[in-house]
């Protein structure tokens, strides 16, 4: 039911009101009022008589309702609504009348108590009468009088607003603070004022919306002039729930007095939320005799259950049902996972594959039903039976389920032959959470590409296809084939050094020996050539295709790559012209750094990060972009400049920042310190400036870093002498009571933290800082290798490590001396080793001048490792 405001009118008597010609000045008899008399009709003669008392006034409310069709704020003719619902509630009693509008729009209420009353309307073809205060807009019924409404509907104002709703994550570690970007349009042509937001109606303990950010949409409201876009941005702390949930919720709706008016667009998102972990037990079994329970004897035994994460269809739990029908799922992030069953069994209700891990737990009877396990075939077909080999190929995809369940996470790889766009694949791809196939039922994938290789003028394209439960792999396997007719084309060019730098190729400037590279045709294809004394190269009846070209230069020369990427297309009977123009880098004429405002921080945190950058050239330098943390290391700040407040001239989708020269910039980017940072103890900011970045390095290098407190991490694993080369730890190879030393460097390193293995060999030790350590064996043992013996450690993880080692001197002296040595083949180690029990972190003095000596330190070597 909509409800709705209206308008108390005075003394305006609710007949003048119902006019559908408004406009009309004829008198209009009402319950109180005597009709004229007719031109024809003779007045009375006054009488001697006494006169009479008038008629006692209705106690009631009487009214008009009308469509505002043409939104000027008034009843026109055309625009009363008949039939529409009206109900008021309350008076003195609380009592609820209803009644329907006339063909005039007219409705009356007659008889009632006296007191306050609440109007609502139901009306058809969506129109709707809106309540204009946070009271409800109510009407005071008083005894022997009639109170006059006028009810004005108007379009919902889902028609006259749009609205979007984004946080900037897909996934958060709690505690984090998401921020939320808000869109609101007026798409009509007058002004809406105090347009407010209400947030999740339903009281969600995960859901956003409550934050103090969120005041003057819930208060005073905004408002919109015609046509106009507003964008809204707010911070918000996610609940604790959606740590224990694993998901944190935004919806809201948006309209002018929200809280009454819930005809307003809809918006919303959500993300995954890490860092709670819970559980759930589900008993699963027929319910044949529709108790709504698993019986004894209705139980599925030895039945498996997958949980996948629904984002990315990876797995994450696997179960077998008990003698019971019980699977127990524990210690899993809390969210919402995808249940499959593995074998003949499927969900009664496809709701049963929804399962909600939380922090609490869970527990629910699934009912099942037998079906046969989804089993797939696959036939693929090209567009057409013959191509040349630069067109682009086309062909399909067809997948059918003929077994008797769904078929989950329905995957196919990437074709070799041919070079598919990633976005063709979707959710299909390799890598995606895959797709659902139901039984019976047929899905055609279409791909189109450039050929990358085929051989004997036959292209054929291998179709495998990968599913949860693949009874039989060689049934989800196909090819396609396509006859290949060859063309080729040519490539020419020159290579110059632009050494005065005017853009064009003068006397003097060849540059000869300079090594040209081609990557790419159809087949693929590696060619090399090298420039003669006028830097001139060519490659002559090469296949036709797109080509990425490369070109390597003596004394520190490069082409740079000035928009776009170096691919280029080789057309059949053509010959491509290349002029390559080499300059000096980037990092010769700039100078650069960055700073962090502090030297510790703690997660959460908002780091401000000050890049400098200089010009020391004679000539501007136009289109300078940034890209950092180029391995996506979690503790490392700027991922992108686009996601850097302060940054944005830098970012890769703009022109780009211009120096002048001789010109100093500083730009300052905020960014909140990642929960990852913790884990390392230390956050990072680590970033390349070029132009048009991703293809050009060389411009210069900038970094720094601060400490971030964190906990210590857990390193555990067998100590062992790997004699028949397995890889795994045999009867007789586990070296037990063994001491083992985590050292700062692999040969004159300090001392960090140690232990001693037990009787099987098992070593464990707790409490050990963050960063890159390596272990030293007491006894005549040694690592193996450059990297033997070396390990990372994070906070608040278990590493699981092996210790193999082999016979020989340790690589340098125990830094703790008066240990003796232990035996090369199954002994234990010195007598003070023996000594010693379980891992212990060496004394906190040592250990605090470990952390100024590789934490203080490195980090003002950090501040000055910048070009």
């Amino acid at each position: 039911m909509t409800t709705a405001a209206l308008l108390a009118l005075g003394g305006t008597s609710a007949a003048a009101l119902a006019q559908d010609d408004p406009t009309s000045t004829s008198p209009v008899p009402t319950e109180t009022s005597t009709p004229p008399p007719s031109a024809s009709e003779a007045a009375p003669p006054p009488s001697n008589e006494p006169a009479s008392a008038p008629p006692a006034k209705q106690t009631g409310v009487s009214g008009v309702l009308y469509a505002d069709k043409n939104r000027n704020g008034q009843q026109d003719p055309g625009e009363a609504i008949e039939g529409g619902k009206v109900e008021i509630f309350g008076g003195s009693d609380s009592s609820k009348h209803e009644t329907t509008s006339a063909a005039d729009g007219k409705f009356s209420f007659r008889g009632l108590a006296p007191g306050t009353y609440h109007p609502s309307y139901q009306l058809a073809d969506g129109w709707v009468v809106h309540r204009e205060n946070y009271l409800g807009d109510p009407v005071t019924v008083t005894a022997n009088e009639t109170a006059e409404l006028t009810a004005r509907a108007e379009r919902p104002y889902s028609e006259q607003l749009k609205a979007t709703a984004a946080l900037d994550r897909d996934d958060y570690r709690y505690p984090a603070t998401a921020k939320i970007t808000l869109t609101l349009t007026n798409t009509t042509d007058r002004e809406i004022k105090n347009i407010q937001a209400a947030c999740d109606r339903d009281v969600s303990a995960e859901a956003l919306g409550r934050g103090a950010g969120w005041t003057t949409l819930t208060s005073t409201g905004v408002t919109l002039a015609a046509g106009q876009q507003h964008t809204i941005t707010i911070d918000e702390a996610l609940p604790q729930a959606a740590q224990q949930q694993g998901l944190v919720r935004l919806g809201c709706d948006f309209a002018p007095q929200a809280d009454w008016n819930k005809d307003g667009p809809a918006a919303g998102d959500q993300a995954t939320v890490s860092g709670g972990t819970g559980g759930y037990t589900m008993v699963l079994g027929e319910d044949r005799n529709g108790d709504l329970r698993i019986d004894a004897d209705e139980a599925a035994k030895n039945t498996k259950v997958l949980l996948l994460r629904p984002q990315t269809g990876e797995q994450a739990a696997e179960g077998t049902s008990d003698g019971t029908g019980k699977i127990e799922f524990t210690g899993l992030p809390a969210g919402d996972y995808r249940a499959v069953l593995i074998g003949s069994w499927a969900f009664t209700d496809p709701a049963g594959a929804t399962v909600r891990i939380t922090a609490e737990g869970g527990f629910s009877y699934r009912f099942l039903k037998h079906a046969s396990p989804a089993n797939l075939r696959v036939s693929a077909k090209f567009a057409k039976p013959s191509y040349q080999s630069h067109e682009t190929v086309h062909f399909d995809l067809t997948v059918t389920n003929i077994g008797g369940q769904t078929a989950e996470r329905v995957r196919v790889p990437s074709f070799w032959e041919v070079r598919i766009p990633n976005e063709q694949f979707g959710d299909f791809g390799w890598n995606g959470p895959g797709v659902q196939i139901p039984a019976g039922e047929s899905r055609t994938f279409s791909f189109s590409g450039k050929i990358r290789s085929f051989g004997n003028g036959r292209l054929s394209v291998h179709c495998e296809i990968d599913y949860l439960g693949e009874p039989n792999p060689t049934t989800s396997y196909a090819d396609a084939t396509a006859d290949i007719v060859q063309t080729t084309g040519a490539v020419e060019g020159v290579v110059y050094a632009d050494k005065n730098r005017n853009g064009q190729q003068d006397p003097g400037e060849a540059a000869p020996g300079t090594k040209v590279e081609l990557n790419g045709g159809s087949p693929d294809q590696y060619l090399s050539a090298t420039t003669d004394a006028d830097g001139r190269f060519s490659f002559a009846g090469i296949p036709t295709g797109d080509y990425y070209v490369s070109y390597t230069l003596a004394d520190g020369w490069l082409v740079r790559i000035e928009r776009g990427n170096p691919q280029v297309r080789v057309e059949p009977e053509a010959t491509l012209q290349l002029t390559a123009r080499a300059v000096r880098p980037d990092s010769e004429v700039l100078t650069a750094s960055v700073t962090l405002d502090k030297t510790d921080y703690a997660v959460g945190e908002e780091a401000r990060m000050t890049l400098t950058v200089k010009n020391r050239g004679d000539r501007a330098v136009e289109g300078l972009q940034i890209g950092c943390n180029g391995n996506n290391d979690p503790n490392v700040l700027g991922g992108g400049a686009d996601e850097v407040p302060g940054w944005e001239e830098l970012s890769h989708r703009g022109a780009g920042m211009t120096l002048a020269p001789g010109e100093t910039r500083s730009v300052v980017g905020v960014e909140k310190v990642p929960a990852a940072a913790a884990r390392y103890r230390k956050v990072e900011v680590f970033c390349d400036l070029a132009r048009n970045i991703g293809y050009n390095f060389d411009g210069p290098r900038v970094y720094d870093w601060a400490t971030v407190p964190g906990g210590t991490g857990t390193v555990a694993g067998p100590l062992y002498y790997d004699r028949n080369k397995n890889f795994k730890v045999d009867a007789g190879e586990a070296i037990a009571n063994t001491r083992i030393v985590l050292r700062t460097h692999r040969e004159n390193g300090a001392n960090v933290t140690e232990t001693v293995s037990d009787a099987n060999g098992n070593a464990r030790f707790e409490g050990v800082p963050p960063g890159s350590w390596w272990a030293w064996v007491d006894g005549p043992w040694k690592f193996e290798g450059e990297y033997g013996g070396r390990l990372e450690v994070q906070a608040g993880f278990l590493s699981e490590v092996g210790f193999p080692v082999v016979p020989g001197p340790p690589p340098s002296p125990d830094p703790d001396p008066g240990t003796g040595a232990g035996e090369p083949e199954g002994g234990g180690g010195a007598t003070k080793a023996l000594a010693r029990t379980g891992a212990s972190v060496l004394g906190l003095g040592l250990v605090a001048a470990l952390l100024v000596a590789f934490g203080i330190g490195a980090r003002v070597a950090g501040r000055r490792r910048t070009n």
